[in-house]
């Protein structure tokens, strides 16, 4: 999908932030994270995208040819302090009108293999245990890079219309639909730059292309719509909690009344689901490995006998 009009619009303070996201659904903010602790954050990811995670090594997990995962914040306090930022969570909280609870988080990394895997969508709510008039989760986006092509797209104004044919756009009359798509833009942001929006309106990435981007990409939910859950377990190392004050512990979910929905269906863990004959192939080359490192260890002590 060619998109070739951009955001016109970058907030800088916490006000203005929130009054992008009521009015159009979206604000693109520059400027918040500590440029240190970005950068610390973005090496990290960097190295951790080099390896992938094999019997227990550290690394990304892939369960197709067209991204690369990781769980966000075992990257460490940097994830903490970036994706947790007090003045983010005033805009989110302010905009739910209420408690947050965290999603999930994760890193991202489309490889640019010119498809299109993930199309354009909204978010109904599947998730809620009660229901509020108003917005009822925010999406949360970190660029770790200057982005363009590939970059996050939203169709602002459509968060106020509660998706009145469901997710999919493409199922909705076609005259909503050209509205959908010819108010369609793209969030071209520089490294750093962090983009929230409601998931109610229409968003994705831009796709098919050709170039890899990666984010962290997650979501906070009101937290009294879902049951004071999360949505996903979210996985953290315990040491890096005394970083946080409260207030971002509790919408971590260190307080909440658990998750949703539970870590062995979490859509990053279903390789050996998803890819059957691959798990197997994977798992009897490292077998066989390690079976012959026996061997071999065998056959030295009887030679030395």
């Amino acid at each position: 999908m060619t998109i070739m009009k951009s955001l016109d619009r970058i907030d800088t303070d916490t006000e203005s932030g929130l009054r992008s996201l009521k009015e159009n659904g979206i604000t693109c903010l520059r400027g918040f994270p500590n440029s240190v602790s970005l950068e610390k954050l973005i090496n990290k990811t960097n190295k951790m995208l080099e390896n992938p995670s094999i019997y227990g090594s550290q690394g990304y997990y892939q369960k197709d040819r067209h991204k690369k995962i990781y769980e966000a914040f075992l990257l460490g306090e940097e994830a903490h302090e970036v994706l947790l930022d007090e003045r983010i969570l005033d805009i989110i909280e302010g905009y739910l009108g209420s408690k947050a609870l965290i999603q999930e988080m994760i890193v991202k990394n489309d490889l640019g293999d010119n498809e299109l895997y993930f199309p354009m969508h909204a978010h109904t709510g599947s998730y809620r245990t009660s229901k509020n008039d108003g917005p009822f989760s925010v999406g949360i986006m970190l660029y770790t890079h200057d982005t363009e092509e590939g970059a996050f797209c939203f169709s602002p104004g459509t968060h106020k219309w509660n998706f009145p044919h469901g997710a999919d756009p493409y199922k909705y009359p076609k005259e909503m639909q050209k509205e959908i798509f010819d108010g369609m833009i793209r969030v071209s942001g520089k490294k750093g730059d962090i983009v929230l929006f409601d998931h109610r309106g229409f968003h994705g990435p831009q796709q098919p292309v050709t170039k890899p981007r990666t984010v962290f990409l997650g979501g906070f939910h009101h937290a009294q719509d879902h049951g004071n859950k999360t949505k996903c377990p979210v996985a953290v190392y315990t040491t890096d909690l005394r970083s946080l004050n409260d207030r971002q512990k509790d919408v971590l979910g260190v307080h909440s009344d658990g998750a949703i929905i539970p870590a062995e269906r979490l859509h990053y863990n279903t390789f050996k689901k998803d890819n059957p004959i691959a798990y197997k192939l994977a798992d009897k080359i490292v077998k066989v490995y390690f079976k012959a490192q026996s061997s071999k260890g065998m056959l030295k002590k009887l030679i030395k006998k």
